[in-house]
């Protein structure tokens, strides 16, 4: 199993609207896949008070060739909806799932 890790890093001049990301992007992204996404929200850090990523998402992927064409044909309308929601710009990678909790 794949996912596909999307990293949002904390910057001083963050914004995040956490209510449009949850109604409105996670359900079209998660309706393209076709999968699951799990959201986490930084809240702290072990060294400090800020958590390093504002936002961290997961989505569930049957392959990385799953994701590659789901991306050709969806992904404009994906990344022009970002600026709805963030200022931030996010990493993303496709991670190999070794061990799910």
């Amino acid at each position: 199993m794949h996912c596909v890790t999307v990293l949002y890093p904390n910057k001083s001049d963050a914004k995040f609207d956490f209510d449009y990301y949850l109604t409105k992007h996670i359900p079209m992204v998660a309706g393209f896949f076709g999968t699951g996404i799990a959201v986490q929200k930084g809240v702290s850090s072990l060294t400090g008070p800020s958590a390093p990523f504002v936002c961290i998402a997961r989505i569930s992927i049957h392959s990385p060739d799953h994701f590659q064409k789901t991306m050709a044909q969806h992904g404009v309308q994906i990344l022009n909806d970002i600026p709805n929601y963030t200022n931030i710009e996010p990493t993303v990678q496709i991670d190999e799932m070794v061990r799910d909790a």
